[in-house]
């Protein structure tokens, strides 16, 4: 008895002793933890990896999910199997319709469309803006500027297509003002033109037979003066009248 009072007494001392070093090891683990956390807290988050800023590339195209293509972004815009327009190679962003049409210009503006046929535009081809194209690809409006010195906003008539309605402003004369159009490609001279220059506001009425025949004139000096022509008067008055160039 007395032998085995003694094992058991062995054995109980020693799983005490194994729990005391298990306490301890569990103490250090603790404090190992709350050490980490600290450092943590304390230390300062790093910054997030900057993503390159500069991406150099001279054309982008962008496709639906079909896989057609619908954005063309570039300099010049890259050639596209979808687009329609295959005479274009102007810079900037080209917004295809579902057809291959062009609908939106962005940046160079490419010569107009009318018809289904290519135009040349006003100025000397260093003309930048927004062009807005119907969905057949011609064009129903825009907003520019021509590298000859005029910023222009206008929009288009559907039938005929022609110039329905603009605003301008022209840095070699110091014209602003508006002109609108008849419904009607025949006639070249607007329908209505209201505009200003440094000293001068004039309103004009024209006919179809691309004469002013009813005038609003003020020189900013006298008083407003009417003028009113029937076509004999007025082809005498243009007839008269010094020749300007565009």
């Amino acid at each position: 008895m007395n032998g085995l009072a003694d094992v058991r007494i062995e054995d109980w001392n020693r799983l005490q002793h194994e729990v005391a070093r298990l306490r301890v090891l569990v103490i250090l683990a603790l404090l190992a933890v709350v050490a980490l956390a600290a450092v943590s807290l304390l230390r300062k988050p790093e910054a997030p990896a900057k993503p390159d800023a500069i991406i150099r590339t001279q054309g982008l195209v962008i496709t639906d999910a079909q896989g057609h293509d619908r954005i063309l972004i570039g300099a010049p815009v890259p050639a596209s199997k979808d687009r329609t327009r295959k005479d274009d190679a102007s810079d900037g962003i080209i917004f295809l319709g579902k057809t291959g049409a062009d609908r939106l210009a962005i940046g160079q503006m490419p010569a107009p469309v009318i018809g289904g046929q290519t135009l040349k535009r006003i100025g000397d081809g260093d003309n930048y803006g927004l062009a807005l194209f119907d969905k057949k690809g011609n064009e129903r409006g825009g907003m520019a500027f021509l590298g000859m010195g005029r910023v222009v906003i206008g929009l288009d008539r559907a039938a005929p297509l022609s110039d329905a309605i603009g605003l301008m402003v022209d840095d070699r004369d110091g014209f602003a003002g508006m002109i609108m159009n008849y419904a009607d490609g025949k006639v070249h001279a607007p329908a209505l033109e209201l505009g200003t220059t440094a000293n001068e506001v004039h309103m004009q009425f024209y006919g179809k037979d691309n004469l002013p025949h009813a005038q609003l004139n003020f020189d900013g000096k006298g008083k407003p003066a009417w003028q009113f022509d029937d076509a004999a008067s007025a082809a005498k008055a243009a007839k008269a009248a010094p020749t300007t160039a565009n």
